[in-house]
């Protein structure tokens, strides 16, 4: 591979060389390829010396998370338990065997409408939003604040059915620790110096320049 790529280097220059001999560096559409690549260069290699040496402190790290700790959130799953049921009497009837005690397993078993009825229930640990925007309704109840392990929810109305719910564990929901992202702050802060600089030298190099860009004429 070394040898191929030895050969290969070797063939483009002399390619290169043949090409200047021929003229064809006095093309107007090449010359034009070559300013482009030229400008593509200097540009890039003038941002590379202006943001290369930019850093991140640990107090930027820290602030950045504390501001946006909300953004880092684990996503919260709750198991959930649910009958559903074709008319409202017949959910209310459920709810009034639940209330007196009646095992919620047993009774989504016997009397739940919904496919999960073949697993007495159980939904697994659900986000939300995983069942779709049908279930909107359904999520509100489901991850309500109001609603903590092992309540049972009252009756609701999803489409054409009638659910009653239990929250069987929660998991999730808490912010996740700093450590486990600091790296992925850092990147982010140190991303946003990059631009902040860079609109800096942009916005002066403006001001000393005598460019004019006429907005209607970029394509």
């Amino acid at each position: 591979k070394l040898s191929y790529l030895n050969e290969e280097l070797i063939r483009r220059y002399l390619f290169y060389l043949d090409a200047k001999a021929r003229g064809l560096d006095e093309r107007p559409k090449v010359q034009e390829i070559l300013r482009n690549l030229e400008i593509n260069v200097l540009a890039n290699q003038l941002m590379q010396d202006e943001i290369g040496n930019l850093t991140v402190t640990s107090s930027e790290v820290e602030d950045f998370y504390n501001i946006y700790k909300d953004q880092y959130q684990q996503a919260e799953e709750r198991k959930i338990r649910e009958i559903a049921v074709d008319s409202e009497q017949e959910a209310k009837d459920v709810l009034i065997e639940l209330l007196k005690g009646a095992d919620f397993a047993t009774l989504a078993s016997a009397r739940s409408r919904a496919e999960s009825a073949s697993k007495e229930g159980d939904l697994g640990f659900i986000k939300k939003g995983q069942r779709g925007a049908d279930f909107a309704a359904f999520d509100e109840v489901a991850f309500s604040r109001s609603l903590n392990t092992g309540q049972i929810s009252n009756i609701f109305k999803v489409k054409e059915r009638y659910y009653i719910i239990k929250v069987e564990a929660i998991r999730g929901g808490q912010a996740r620790p700093l450590s486990e992202v600091w790296d992925e702050i850092n990147r982010s802060v140190l991303f946003l110096k990059q631009q902040q600089k860079l609109q800096e030298i942009s916005a002066n190099l403006l001001k000393k320049s005598k460019v004019v860009i006429y907005e209607d004429k970029i394509k």
